[in-house]
Protein backbone atom coordinates (compact mmCIF):
# COMPACT_ATOMS: atom_id res chain seq x y z
CA UNK A 1 0.00 0.00 0.00
CA UNK A 2 2.73 2.27 0.88
CA UNK A 3 4.33 2.00 -2.61
CA UNK A 4 1.38 2.24 -4.43
CA UNK A 5 0.95 5.58 -2.46
CA UNK A 6 4.61 6.61 -3.68
CA UNK A 7 3.76 5.90 -7.14
CA UNK A 8 0.97 7.64 -6.77
CA UNK A 9 2.19 10.45 -5.81
CA UNK A 10 4.98 10.61 -8.56
CA UNK A 11 2.39 10.05 -11.19
CA UNK A 12 0.31 13.18 -9.84
CA UNK A 13 3.87 15.08 -9.77
CA UNK A 14 4.76 14.62 -13.18
CA UNK A 15 1.37 14.77 -14.85
CA UNK A 16 1.00 18.21 -13.11
CA UNK A 17 4.74 19.06 -14.27
CA UNK A 18 3.56 17.94 -17.91
CA UNK A 19 0.38 20.36 -17.87
CA UNK A 20 2.04 23.61 -16.64
CA UNK A 21 5.18 22.43 -19.07
CA UNK A 22 2.60 22.70 -22.15
CA UNK A 23 0.82 25.73 -20.58
CA UNK A 24 3.84 27.64 -20.65
CA UNK A 25 5.95 26.56 -23.31
CA UNK A 26 7.08 29.52 -25.53
CA UNK A 27 7.06 32.05 -22.28
CA UNK A 28 10.05 34.16 -21.79
CA UNK A 29 11.86 31.98 -18.92
CA UNK A 30 12.70 33.14 -15.70
CA UNK A 31 15.90 32.67 -14.50
CA UNK A 32 16.85 32.54 -10.68
CA UNK A 33 20.56 31.22 -10.71
CA UNK A 34 23.86 32.80 -12.73
CA UNK A 35 26.23 30.24 -14.05
CA UNK A 36 29.23 32.84 -12.45
CA UNK A 37 27.28 32.36 -9.18
CA UNK A 38 27.20 28.69 -9.11
CA UNK A 39 31.14 28.28 -10.27
CA UNK A 40 32.36 31.15 -7.56
CA UNK A 41 30.29 28.63 -4.50
CA UNK A 42 32.18 25.88 -6.13
CA UNK A 43 35.53 27.20 -5.85
CA UNK A 44 34.81 28.79 -2.25
CA UNK A 45 34.42 25.58 -0.70
CA UNK A 46 36.80 23.66 -2.59
CA UNK A 47 39.28 23.44 0.03
CA UNK A 48 37.00 21.59 2.81
CA UNK A 49 36.37 18.04 3.30
CA UNK A 50 33.39 16.88 0.63
CA UNK A 51 31.07 16.85 3.59
CA UNK A 52 31.74 19.85 5.03
CA UNK A 53 31.52 21.20 0.90
CA UNK A 54 28.34 20.15 0.63
CA UNK A 55 26.53 21.77 4.13
CA UNK A 56 27.98 24.96 3.21
CA UNK A 57 26.89 24.82 -0.17
CA UNK A 58 23.37 24.10 0.88
CA UNK A 59 23.53 27.17 3.40
CA UNK A 60 24.86 29.61 1.24
CA UNK A 61 22.13 29.12 -1.40
CA UNK A 62 19.97 28.78 1.46
CA UNK A 63 20.64 32.39 2.52
CA UNK A 64 20.96 33.55 -0.92
CA UNK A 65 17.86 32.21 -2.34
CA UNK A 66 15.98 32.03 0.77
CA UNK A 67 12.98 29.52 0.61
CA UNK A 68 14.14 28.45 -2.94
CA UNK A 69 16.38 25.61 -1.59
CA UNK A 70 15.74 22.31 -1.16
CA UNK A 71 17.90 21.59 2.38
CA UNK A 72 16.89 18.16 3.25
CA UNK A 73 18.96 16.57 0.86
CA UNK A 74 17.69 13.56 -0.77
CA UNK A 75 20.44 11.08 -2.50
CA UNK A 76 19.57 9.41 -5.47
CA UNK A 77 21.49 7.27 -7.54
CA UNK A 78 21.69 8.90 -11.46
CA UNK A 79 22.52 6.80 -14.25
CA UNK A 80 22.25 9.09 -16.78
CA UNK A 81 24.36 8.34 -20.32
CA UNK A 82 25.34 4.85 -18.61
CA UNK A 83 27.59 6.95 -15.98
CA UNK A 84 26.63 5.76 -12.20
CA UNK A 85 26.57 8.38 -9.86
CA UNK A 86 24.59 9.95 -6.99
CA UNK A 87 22.88 13.36 -7.07
CA UNK A 88 20.86 15.60 -4.79
CA UNK A 89 18.89 18.11 -6.14
CA UNK A 90 18.80 21.68 -4.91
CA UNK A 91 16.58 23.63 -6.68
CA UNK A 92 14.53 22.64 -9.66
CA UNK A 93 12.09 24.65 -12.06
CA UNK A 94 11.31 24.26 -16.48
CA UNK A 95 13.79 26.42 -16.55
CA UNK A 96 16.33 25.54 -14.77
CA UNK A 97 17.64 23.19 -12.16
CA UNK A 98 20.95 23.21 -9.25
CA UNK A 99 22.30 19.76 -7.83
CA UNK A 100 25.53 18.45 -6.04
CA UNK A 101 26.40 15.27 -8.08
CA UNK A 102 29.31 12.49 -7.78
CA UNK A 103 30.63 9.71 -6.57
CA UNK A 104 33.47 8.07 -3.84
CA UNK A 105 34.28 5.73 -6.31
CA UNK A 106 35.10 6.64 -9.80
CA UNK A 107 33.08 6.41 -12.97
CA UNK A 108 32.69 6.59 -16.69
CA UNK A 109 30.59 7.31 -19.57
CA UNK A 110 28.72 9.62 -21.54
CA UNK A 111 27.49 13.06 -20.72
CA UNK A 112 23.74 12.90 -22.42
CA UNK A 113 23.26 15.26 -25.65
CA UNK A 114 20.57 17.68 -25.06
CA UNK A 115 18.82 20.27 -27.81
CA UNK A 116 17.53 22.60 -25.62
CA UNK A 117 19.78 23.23 -22.57
CA UNK A 118 23.29 24.22 -21.30
CA UNK A 119 25.08 22.17 -18.71
CA UNK A 120 27.88 24.00 -16.17
CA UNK A 121 29.62 21.16 -14.02
CA UNK A 122 31.47 23.12 -11.33
CA UNK A 123 34.08 20.85 -9.43
CA UNK A 124 34.71 21.31 -5.78
CA UNK A 125 36.33 18.44 -5.04
CA UNK A 126 38.35 15.22 -7.01
CA UNK A 127 39.44 15.52 -10.94
CA UNK A 128 37.20 15.37 -13.88
CA UNK A 129 38.44 14.18 -17.86
CA UNK A 130 36.16 14.84 -20.84
CA UNK A 131 36.60 14.95 -24.44
CA UNK A 132 34.29 16.04 -27.55
CA UNK A 133 34.03 14.30 -30.34
CA UNK A 134 37.07 14.43 -32.68
CA UNK A 135 38.86 16.12 -29.54
CA UNK A 136 42.16 14.15 -29.59
CA UNK A 137 43.67 15.20 -25.38
CA UNK A 138 41.81 15.24 -23.03
CA UNK A 139 40.43 17.94 -21.19
CA UNK A 140 41.47 18.21 -16.98
CA UNK A 141 38.62 19.47 -14.51
CA UNK A 142 40.03 20.14 -11.07
CA UNK A 143 38.39 21.83 -8.00
CA UNK A 144 37.24 25.45 -8.93
CA UNK A 145 37.44 24.62 -12.59
CA UNK A 146 33.79 24.83 -14.35
CA UNK A 147 33.13 22.18 -17.38
CA UNK A 148 30.26 23.46 -19.88
CA UNK A 149 28.28 21.36 -22.01
CA UNK A 150 27.15 23.44 -24.76
CA UNK A 151 23.50 22.48 -26.34
CA UNK A 152 23.73 19.98 -28.83
CA UNK A 153 27.02 19.00 -27.71
CA UNK A 154 28.06 15.58 -26.07
CA UNK A 155 31.44 14.00 -23.88
CA UNK A 156 32.76 10.96 -23.03
CA UNK A 157 33.86 11.33 -19.31
CA UNK A 158 35.50 9.97 -16.51
CA UNK A 159 35.93 10.81 -12.92
CA UNK A 160 38.75 10.06 -10.37
CA UNK A 161 37.23 8.46 -6.69
CA UNK A 162 35.48 11.63 -3.98
CA UNK A 163 34.60 14.31 -7.42
CA UNK A 164 31.90 16.17 -6.44
CA UNK A 165 30.55 19.41 -8.55
CA UNK A 166 27.51 21.60 -7.83
CA UNK A 167 25.94 21.49 -11.27
CA UNK A 168 23.46 24.29 -13.16
CA UNK A 169 21.68 23.63 -16.04
CA UNK A 170 19.71 26.03 -17.97
CA UNK A 171 17.39 25.63 -20.77
CA UNK A 172 13.67 23.28 -21.23
CA UNK A 173 14.33 21.11 -18.54
CA UNK A 174 11.70 18.55 -19.15
CA UNK A 175 13.68 17.73 -22.55
CA UNK A 176 16.39 15.98 -20.26
CA UNK A 177 13.91 13.68 -18.82
CA UNK A 178 13.90 10.93 -21.71
CA UNK A 179 17.93 10.87 -20.46
CA UNK A 180 17.97 11.38 -17.26
CA UNK A 181 14.86 8.97 -15.78
CA UNK A 182 13.69 6.86 -18.62
CA UNK A 183 16.38 6.08 -20.02
CA UNK A 184 18.22 4.48 -17.13
CA UNK A 185 14.84 2.66 -16.53
CA UNK A 186 15.17 0.85 -19.26
CA UNK A 187 18.76 -0.17 -18.44
CA UNK A 188 18.29 -0.75 -14.30
CA UNK A 189 14.25 -1.59 -14.54
CA UNK A 190 15.03 0.23 -11.00
CA UNK A 191 11.48 1.52 -10.28
CA UNK A 192 12.10 2.97 -6.98
CA UNK A 193 14.91 5.23 -8.33
CA UNK A 194 12.64 6.94 -11.50
CA UNK A 195 9.85 7.53 -8.84
CA UNK A 196 12.22 9.36 -6.56
CA UNK A 197 13.77 11.27 -9.46
CA UNK A 198 10.44 12.43 -10.82
CA UNK A 199 8.74 12.85 -7.43
CA UNK A 200 11.83 15.28 -6.41
CA UNK A 201 11.78 16.97 -9.85
CA UNK A 202 8.15 17.31 -9.91
CA UNK A 203 7.61 18.13 -6.61
CA UNK A 204 9.94 21.25 -6.84
CA UNK A 205 8.83 22.44 -9.78
CA UNK A 206 5.86 23.10 -8.60
CA UNK A 207 7.08 24.38 -5.76
CA UNK A 208 8.74 27.32 -8.36
CA UNK A 209 5.68 28.10 -10.06
CA UNK A 210 4.44 29.48 -6.04
CA UNK A 211 7.60 31.46 -5.17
Amino acid sequence: MKRLSVIFRSLASGGVLLAWAVLITGCAPHYEFAPEEIQSLAKDVSSLPTEEAVAAIVDTLNTGHPGKIKTDLHWVFNYTGGTLGEMALLYASLDEYVLIFGTPIGAEGFSGRYAKMDVYDCMFAGEMWTYLEGQLEKTVYKPGDCAILKRGEAKGYWMKENTWMLEYTRGFIPASLPIGAFAPLSLTADWQNFWAIISDYGGLVIHSFFD
